[in-house]
């Protein structure tokens, strides 16, 4: 086989094997970048590849030419891939150390535009006004085409002041990069930015010794260019594997991560705004009833949510989206029985931008046994509250009685006098009606006190309603009188006709306060008939709440029951049910409230109701 033929094999074999080496990373990013449109840097390094490429190709044509004007129509071609070669590779740069000016970045890419206009528009190319002749000369062992005379185009001088800027561009990204100061930063400066400027430094200057005809070599960028190609590969394939690792990190972290939200009965769940799909983990599936094949459509998750929740939650929702603050809510789905289950969520939004959809995560928890709890313990202590007031009837009958025989006998005693006036032979009818006056009055008297028992054993959740602190003691007063008086207990009522009003449900307040005016009756029943006093007042504390005290004169609390006399079932008293105090307490929270007691040092318990005054909201 002659020589010349050998070599030419040799040329067109190496340029070809690295055309096709760049071709085949250039289609692999770009399927990257179609896979994942936010991979910015692998779409710029396709673009980078597929140009290094064509200048491949267009070399061996301009080096296999036969005639001046074949030789600079190869020239003139090889402008288009070299645009694309530059104008990615400052964006490669600007994507991936991120430190780029700009403002020099669109001045070379404009600067770039011009030089591939004007190359087009200018015969025979950019670079030179007339190509005269051409020579072969050896290279690499074979003869290839070279310009020998030929006039430098006058517009050069636009290509050295692009290479400049190219050049100034790529230092200063670099140090801007290397600057950082960490490891990663200078490395990827060193790398990237140090591979690029030495190809920029020996293209520039060579391809400008060719064109002012200092040397007699052929234009040559590939063999330069494949310093920043492989600086530029090896990057990303580090990125790569580093992504690989980090995946299967991640994998494992999420693992780890299930196994503990399923532990913690949690479900994770996040929603992508730009495809609509959901990702959950097997806990949040299997709290909506989703199979694996299901879960990802968010109208199947959206389906499973009770019909009249639907609304709130994507209110909800739309406002996590618009604010990016966390939100949690509790929301019914609908099972494969009749029954709802209650699920509540938690999560937070990535407030969303041109560049980049919405995201929503969160985690879910199946709060159906806690419901159920709830509504149990409720109604629990509605059950024990009802028995609290019925336990107080035995104590109420006698003050009943009490209250009832006076109004009662009043009445009797008026409609046997009405009787005696309406038999005489002239009636006094003014007389007649003043006794008409007092049995109404007396009538309503025994109504009230009625209404009072009535209201105090019956069973219904609480009303909240405006309470005036002087009226609930002078009610309980009226309750506790009768009783008192048998048992020879003093009752004494403070003032308290100036306090704010109470927002309260006024039955539920005097059970409260009658409960403890009974055990305070209780406590000084023992003590000698001088001694025994029991005290009801109400005054406005500093911090502007109501303070209602029931104070009495007996023994005190031992200082080791003081801390258990508010718990359920724990009483000082031989027949008590030690349930009293803790509804009351249980009371008084409900209502904003509290319930302390404390011992007098000269003898003596004095329990304090604290509530909220009224406010605006609470008419």
């Amino acid at each position: 086989m002659p020589a010349s033929i050998d070599a030419l094999s040799h040329v067109t074999v190496v340029w070809s094997m690295i055309a096709a080496g760049a071709l085949l990373l250039g289609i692999v990013h770009a399927a990257r970048w179609v896979l994942d449109r936010e991979a910015r840097v692998d779409l710029t390094f396709a673009i980078v590849a597929f140009s290094f490429t064509g200048v491949a190709f267009t070399e061996i044509g301009g080096m296999h030419a036969g005639t001046p004007e074949a030789w600079g129509e190869w020239l003139r071609w090889c402008h288009l891939p070299l645009f694309g070669l530059i104008v990615g590779t400052v964006f490669f740069l600007d994507q991936y150390l991120g430190t780029g000016r700009r403002w020099l970045l669109w001045t070379i890419i404009a600067l770039r535009t011009l030089i591939l206009v004007l190359n087009f528009s200018i015969p025979p190319n950019f670079n030179f006004s007339a190509i005269d002749s051409i020579e072969r000369i050896p290279f690499m062992g074979e003869a290839v085409t070279v310009v020998d005379e030929a006039v430098t185009s006058r517009l050069q001088f636009l290509g050295l002041v692009a290479s400049a800027l190219l050049a100034f561009y790529v230092l200063d990204t670099a140090i801007s990069r290397w600057n950082r100061g960490d490891e990663e930063s200078r490395r990827r400066a060193a790398v990237i930015g140090g591979g690029v400027f030495i190809f920029v430094l020996l293209a520039g200057v060579y391809a400008q010794a060719v064109i002012w005809q200092v040397v007699e070599l052929p234009i040559l960028v590939t063999p330069p260019f494949l310093i920043p190609l492989l600086a530029m590969s090896f990057e990303l394939g580090r990125d790569s594997l580093r992504a690989s690792r980090l995946a299967r990190d991640l994998r494992e972290s999420e693992r780890r991560l299930e196994l503990a939200a399923g532990a913690a009965e949690l479900g994770l769940w996040e929603w992508d705004g730009r495809t609509s799909r959901v990702w959950a983990t097997r806990q949040a599936r299997n709290i909506f009833g989703l199979s694996d094949e299901t879960a990802g459509d968010y109208q199947r998750w959206l389906a499973c949510v009770h019909p009249d929740d639907v609304p709130r939650l994507l209110k909800e929702m739309g406002r996590a989206l618009e604010s990016g603050d966390e939100v949690a809510t509790e929301f019914r789905i609908r099972g494969d029985s009749k029954e709802s289950r209650w699920v509540a969520a938690r999560g937070r939004a990535e407030r969303p931008r041109p560049d980049r959809p919405a995201r929503v995560r969160g985690v879910l928890r199946d709060v159906s046994e806690q419901r159920r709890t709830q509504d149990e313990s409720l109604e629990l202590r509605r059950e024990l509250a009802h028995a609290g007031r019925v336990s107080m009837l035995g104590q109420l009958a006698s003050s009943l009685a009490h209250e009832l025989s006076q109004p009662l006998g009043a009445i009797l005693r008026n409609a046997e006098a009405a009787g005696m006036v309406l038999e005489s032979k002239s009636p006094d009818f003014e007389e007649l009606k003043e006794i008409v006056t007092d049995i109404l009055r007396d009538d309503r008297r025994a109504r009230d006190v009625v209404d009072r028992l009535r209201t105090m054993l019956r069973r219904r959740p609480a009303e909240l309603a405006p309470v005036a602190a002087h009226s609930l003691l002078e009610d309980v007063v009226a309750l506790v009188r009768a009783d008192a008086a048998s048992r020879d207990i003093a009752i004494e009522l403070l003032p308290s006709h100036d306090l704010p009003e109470v927002s309260g449900d006024r039955v539920q307040l005097i059970q409260v306060l009658l409960n403890l005016a009974l055990n305070a009756m209780d406590a000084v029943g023992e003590q000698p008939s001088m001694q025994r006093n029991v005290t009801l007042g109400a005054r406005t504390t500093q911090d502007g709440q109501v303070e209602f005290s029931v104070a009495d004169t007996g023994p005190g609390i031992p200082p080791e029951f003081a801390r258990k006399i508010f718990e359920p079932f724990f009483t000082t008293k031989p027949s008590g049910m030690g349930i009293g105090l803790a509804i009351s307490r249980t009371i008084a929270e409900a209502h904003g409230g509290s319930l302390t007691m404390e011992t007098q040092p000269q003898g003596g318990t004095t329990v304090f109701l604290t509530l909220p005054v009224r406010t605006e909201r609470a008419e």
